[in-house]
């Protein structure tokens, strides 16, 4: 068996290395090199100056070397799924990086470095144990995406109001017992997640953020009736859930609470009732219309799914291509 597995651990490496060649002789704008059980990147990596997407999820990465540098045009990059104990801070020198997952880690802390990546569009770090957020994100004025879902937050920087291209936002199952009233700024935000936190009271900041369609406050410890003003500036919202907050234990603060017809409440549940209930609302979400353009925001997205590994080829070849067109018209202008 130990033989076995030596032969196995050889033909993987030279596969992968096998890859990194291919990627280095086609001068490729894409490397895969997620699900090979890799301790270390390859050396060959650095080899690979104008990469754009670099995906090493779902492998035993420990730390990234510090070549990751080189790769100063690289706009991807995923570690999701891999056993970093730590935010690898040489990420923060990949200042043109548009998106970053690295979720399913173990990593407690983002350093201040990370307020270098202003080109950030879409960052997860779901389930890392995350602890903290430093006021430098306010720095990534770009994001548009930002996920820290089953962490173990128990505030957010008042910095997070900076963020005003963020669309969506989810924080779902952490501590937070409050809301920052400087959130009250992110005017473009269409999905709003706070769900399984320690809340007490509906954000007041909600209702400055004109283009949400859906909230989620649903499992906090909610348990004080919003006034009735609050509620109807909420009015533009698609959906505001409440359900499961010990206000809802109230049948007349139900009553009250299903008069504004966004207003989502339910009671605790029991096991059964809620196993009852997600299946009754997955036969709902099937009959609807599959067209729909506004579905997709409703529903927040398992981590699981958030796979952005694609494969290279000409059609993948052909968009990378396209990302450069701006650095290279500089060229052409020159040259004229």
């Amino acid at each position: 068996m130990l033989i076995m597995n030596r032969i196995y651990q050889f033909f993987r490496h030279n596969h992968v290395l096998a890859i990194c060649e291919d990627a280095i002789d086609n001068k490729s704008f894409t490397l895969n090199l997620s699900r090979f059980e890799m301790p270390d990147v390859p050396d060959l990596v650095a080899k690979c100056p104008i990469l754009l997407k670099l995906f090493l999820n779902n492998n035993y990465l420990t730390k990234l070397p510090p070549i990751i540098a080189n790769l100063s045009r690289l706009q991807v990059l995923t570690l999701d799924y891999n056993r970093l104990d730590s935010f690898p801070v040489v990420i923060c020198q990949l200042t043109n990086l548009h998106s970053l997952n690295l979720s399913c880690n173990e990593i407690d802390k983002l350093p201040p470095e990370i307020g270098h990546l202003t080109q950030l569009q879409v960052f997860w770090c779901n389930n890392t144990g995350l602890l903290e957020i430093p006021e430098e994100i306010g720095n990534c004025h770009r994001l548009e995406t930002f996920g820290a879902r089953g962490n173990k937050l128990k505030c957010l920087p008042n910095s997070m109001g900076l963020l005003t291209n963020l669309r969506w936002l989810t924080f779902e199952s952490n501590e937070l017992t409050d809301v920052p009233a400087t959130l009250g700024a992110l005017s473009k935000l269409v999905h709003l997640n706070f769900k399984n936190n320690l809340l007490t009271t509906v954000p007041a900041c909600l209702s400055h953020m004109h283009k949400l369609q859906y909230v989620f406050l649903n499992k906090n410890r909610i348990e004080t009736m919003p006034a009735e003003e609050d509620l109807f500036s909420t009015r533009f919202v698609r959906m505001l859930n409440l359900s499961e907050n010990p206000i809802c234990n109230s049948a007349e603060a139900r009553q009250q609470l299903r008069e504004h017809m966004h207003v989502h409440c339910e009671e605790y549940l029991d096991v059964g009732e809620q196993q009852r209930l997600a299946t009754r609302e997955q036969s709902e979400d099937d009959d609807e219309d599959d067209g729909d353009m506004n579905s997709d925001w409703e529903n927040s997205i398992a981590t699981s799914d958030l796979d952005t590994t694609d494969e290279s080829g000409p059609e993948n070849d052909f968009e990378d291509i396209s990302m450069l067109i701006p650095e290279l018209s500089r060229y052409i202008t020159n040259f004229t």
